[in-house]
């Protein structure tokens, strides 16, 4: 990614990462995670700690995109 955003970021090992992290966050709100994973992976998809937003602007993704995403596979999870 250049400085200005206007490139998106290389399939680097970096990019692989951050869509690791990404995925493993997804994969934590199912409902056999543990009820502590599903409850830091919600308030992390909330963006509650601006984690969500970091990431996605390292990976020129847009985070409100991914949370509406989250919110149509799970849509229970609106009524917190």
């Amino acid at each position: 990614m250049t400085p200005n955003g206007s490139q998106p970021l290389a399939h680097t090992p970096e990019y692989a990462l951050l869509l690791a992290i990404l995925h493993q966050a997804y994969v934590d709100l199912r409902d056999s995670a543990p009820a502590q994973e599903r409850t830091s992976r919600l308030a992390f998809f909330e963006n509650e700690r601006r984690h969500l937003e970091w990431l996605c602007d390292l990976a020129d993704l847009d985070y409100t995109g991914i949370q509406a995403a989250v919110r149509r596979q799970y849509p229970q999870e609106d009524d917190r």
